[in-house]
């Protein structure tokens, strides 16, 4: 199968990766001069062999299983990294069987996206490192606004009546506007995470274990402030699930919001992460005050009852639960707990591995 002029003259002036790939004869019968560029290889050195041997250790399995899809008829898309010269590069990849006088083709294309990857990883890590800073700011501020609250109270309650009404209007303009303070800091907490909820989905293939040890250090370095203990168990090695990176993030995000919100001082939130044949399973447990029994069978509702105050007086809606429920069931996941009164909660979600 040659390609017509027209698509020759595009594929060989192109920056994608084009090919064709004879399977009965096991060679390739097309690649464009971009492909030949990236992998440093002559039209003669090009075989599945010699290309296997690039790839990544971590993702030659997985691009075995879908090559397999493949053979099968069905039309695949994925992402490998390849390594060259002690670079690592990655590669997306579309391809397609096609019938040509009879002989079954392989065709496609795949580009470089090494550059868009460390691009995401930065915005990844700017992301992380901003959800972790509001919630610290939920957690060390909103408590101490509310007490200054509580003191205007306390203060009202105990003055004598002759001090007059001048002091009065100043209690209550310090009041209102620790409230106002408050209510802005809840509300754009609740519109970041409804925000990132409304984004259609992307899924792609990523370390696990990598984001979720990145995930906790803007914690760990903030240990004694915190006055917690914020630890991660994921460092077994690369665990690769395909997963919406920002929406999933956001769920490990809120639930440590809710560790810390519902764990006093001194207290320890721990991050874990296990892998099964099928499935891996992400775990966040803390030692805080439980959730009282009642409340179990409504937690993951809308607008649940459930719904309580933190330990520093931060309000809840009732809506993070049910968006954190939704994101999971998005990855085909399922999202479960198991807590006690005055010994922790547990946080446990399991997704499909890729």
């Amino acid at each position: 199968m040659t390609p017509q002029p027209a698509l020759l003259s595009l594929a060989e002036n192109s920056p994608l990766l084009f090919f064709i790939y004879a399977q009965a004869a096991e060679a390739f019968i097309y690649v464009n001069a971009a492909c030949l560029e990236f992998f440093g290889l002559k039209v003669g050195q090009l075989t599945i062999a010699a290309l296997m041997k690039m790839v990544h250790n971590d993702d030659q399995l997985y691009i075995r299983n879908k090559f397999v899809l493949l053979s099968a008829g069905s039309p695949i898309e994925l992402e490998c990294r390849c390594v060259r010269d002690g670079h690592e590069r990655t590669l997306r990849i579309h391809a397609c069987i096609t019938i040509d006088n009879g002989q079954q083709l392989v065709t496609g294309h795949a580009e470089d996206i090494t550059a868009y990857h460390a691009y995401s990883r930065t915005l990844a890590a700017h992301g992380n490192k901003k959800n972790a800073i509001l919630n610290i700011l939920t957690h060390d501020l909103i408590g101490p606004i509310g007490s200054i609250g509580n003191f205007c109270d306390l203060i009202r309650r105990e003055m004598k009546e002759e001090v007059g009404q001048r002091l009065l209007k100043h209690i209550d303009s310090i009041q209102k506007i620790s409230k106002s303070c408050i209510r802005l800091m809840r509300d754009f907490i609740d519109q970041e995470f409804l925000e990132s909820t409304a984004v259609s989905m992307v899924k792609r293939r990523i370390d696990l274990a990598a984001k979720l040890n990145n995930s906790v250090k803007e914690y760990q370095a903030m240990r004694k402030e915190l006055g917690l203990n914020v630890v991660c168990n994921a460092h077994h090695g690369p665990v690769y699930v395909a997963l919406d990176e920002d929406k999933f993030m956001q769920v490990i995000q809120n639930l440590i919001l809710n560790a810390l919100k519902f764990t006093p001082e001194g207290g320890t939130i721990t991050l874990d992460l296990a892998e099964e044949e099928q499935q891996v399973i992400v775990s966040l447990a803390d030692t805080g005050i439980g959730i009282p029994a009642k409340y179990h069978a409504t937690l993951f509702d809308k607008f649940s009852d459930a719904r309580r105050k933190g330990l520093h007086g931060e309000k809840s809606t009732g809506l993070g639960m049910s968006i954190i429920k939704t994101i999971v069931e998005w990855h085909e996941g399922k999202i479960w707990f198991e807590s006690e009164e005055n010994v922790g909660t547990t946080f446990y979600i399991s997704l499909p591995k890729t």
